[in-house]
């Protein structure tokens, strides 16, 4: 919950973001990427006069501070934003990915954060590394864990989450919702989404949250998207973003046929429009990713006055989006959602194989009888019970381990089992560990990393099938200790040590 404690508090700048939370005033942030150009002298010159520029702005909150977008080796994202937040005048969002990261860097951070005196943070997976290690597999630090630990350790802290609606089947979509009920259930403020341009999306995440009472606040990730940046994102295959054929041929259209100016001013009528529409749906207020200038501000606010007064309801404004995305010739007319595309309001495809949910229930059985009640349980607790982690004992049993489970799931010996709690599906089996749901990432099913269908769209049906739905959504995951790794996990298990799965309910 957002607490009146940074809201009275008497030290200056202003957190202008959680006030307009509070006061559930429409509110703008402008997306400042940190990368190690912006470390240089004279270009941190040129960025401290835009950022004041721009902090003059009414409608502006705030600055919100990526973390290794620009690449892996971006600068600390705490250092730019104590620089940011000290020359705008407004505490800014900080972005806090886990990318090839663990638990102890987020407590670093959070440590750097309660020094700085900072107080919003977005805490996220991240997407795949752009040059991974060759010598070592990277780890991603998973949201829930990292939120709900971020929550226990820095109370008042402002914390939002991520959320990618803007998928196209069953599967995928619904996966992303059920996550988004543990990233509230684990504590967070607010929810932003990814950057997108499908009404009908936005729409749904709204029924998602009314439907299961969540009463937490929504911004938009939004982009005003020209030629030149559909071709750059359709290119690089930007994780999340769905750019559909019809729409990048109507910017193509645009640049080519019509004059800068006049392919100027459909993009940025585009994006007002879609800021006005965000308002009128009940959105709390818009992330503006690629503004750079302080003239590109002005003339945005400027159309999305006169826009709200032309389109003061969702009569008007669906007209005015429907032509927005006319062609030049008037003739066709692009769609930002693609032709096929999965909605809530569509009935339940593609049933998990027969086998997938005979061996949940045969797993199910054979995890309580030797891990839980059973007399197997009693057996291997007098057996095996008391070796410690890192014995001679315990590598034994690591390749035993590894040797019945690899086959049957791909084991790695992560050290913390969660397979009961994850459909026995092994998490690890993710390209990232993920254990709680799917990243932001997946397209059509598929696999950020392009090579496998995701595994939590298989956990998806296997616990719809089966009514478990409500693991998927209240169990919270607990993230592997990297000094658990190439243990076993049986002992500690049957021990009742470590790290457990919170099972919550939703209030």
């Amino acid at each position: 919950m957002i607490t009146d404690t940074l809201l009275t508090n008497t030290w200056r700048p202003q957190n202008k973001i959680a006030s307009a939370l509070r006061r559930g005033e429409f509110f703008w942030t402008i997306e400042f990427v940190a990368s190690a150009d912006h470390v240089l002298d004279d270009d941190m010159i040129k960025v401290d006069a835009f950022v004041r520029q721009l902090a003059r702005r009414k409608e502006v909150a705030g600055f919100t501070v990526t973390d290794r977008v620009h690449s892996d080796t971006d600068p600390d994202p705490v250092m730019i934003a104590k620089h940011v937040r000290d020359h705008s005048g407004s505490q800014p969002l900080i972005h806090l990915s886990g990318k090839d990261r663990d638990m102890n860097d987020l407590i670093t951070s959070l440590d750097e954060i309660k020094v700085a005196k900072l107080e919003n943070v977005l805490i996220l997976t991240g997407d795949k590394l752009k040059d991974p290690p060759s010598d070592r597999r990277p780890r991603y630090l998973e949201s829930v864990p990292a939120i709900r630990t971020a929550r226990e350790y820095h109370p008042d802290l402002i914390i939002a989450a991520a959320l990618n609606p803007f998928k196209y089947r069953e599967e995928e979509s619904v996966a992303q919702y059920l996550k988004l009920g543990k990233k509230i259930l684990a504590g967070v403020d607010y929810l932003i989404t990814q950057i997108g341009f499908d009404i009908v999306k936005h729409e749904e995440a709204l029924f998602w949250m009314d439907s299961r009472g969540y009463r937490v606040p929504m911004v938009a990730n939004i982009m005003a998207l020209t030629a030149a940046r559909s071709r750059f994102i359709r290119k690089h295959q930007l994780a999340g973003v769905t750019i559909t054929d019809s729409y990048h041929e109507l910017l193509q259209t645009e640049e080519k046929e019509l004059t800068r100016e006049q392919a100027a001013a459909r993009v940025t009528r585009r994006l007002a429009l879609q800021i006005v529409g965000l308002r009128l749906i009940g959105y709390s207020g818009v992330q503006l990713t690629a503004i750079t200038r302080t003239e590109m501000l002005e003339t945005l606010q400027n159309q999305v006055d006169y826009l709200s007064k032309k389109c003061p309801d969702r009569i008007t404004w669906n007209k005015a989006w429907k032509e927005a995305f006319v062609f030049p010739d008037g003739k066709r007319i692009a769609n930002p959602a693609p032709e096929i595309a999965w909605t809530l309001s569509f009935r339940q495809v593609d049933r998990a194989p027969l086998r997938d949910r005979l061996k949940y229930r045969l797993m199910d059985r054979v995890h309580s009888f030797w891990f839980e009640k059973g007399a197997g349980a009693k057996l291997l607790t007098r057996t095996i019970g008391k070796i410690k982690r890192g014995s001679k004992a315990d590598q034994k049993l690591v390749k035993l381990e590894r040797a019945i489970k690899g086959p049957l799931f791909g084991c790695e010996t992560c050290g913390l089992c969660r397979l009961n709690a994850t459909q026995y599906v092994c998490p690890e089996t993710c390209p990232k560990g993920l254990a709680n749901g799917p990243c932001g990432g997946t397209h059509l099913n598929t696999c950020e990393f392009g090579d496998r269908e995701c595994i939590h769209s298989r956990k998806y049906r296997i616990a719809r099938d089966l009514k478990l739905l409500t693991q998927l959504e209240q169990w919270l995951i607990p993230a592997v200790p990297e000094a658990y790794r190439n243990t076993s996990s049986w002992p500690p298990y049957l021990r009742r040590e470590g790290p457990k799965v919170i099972k919550k309910k939703r209030s």
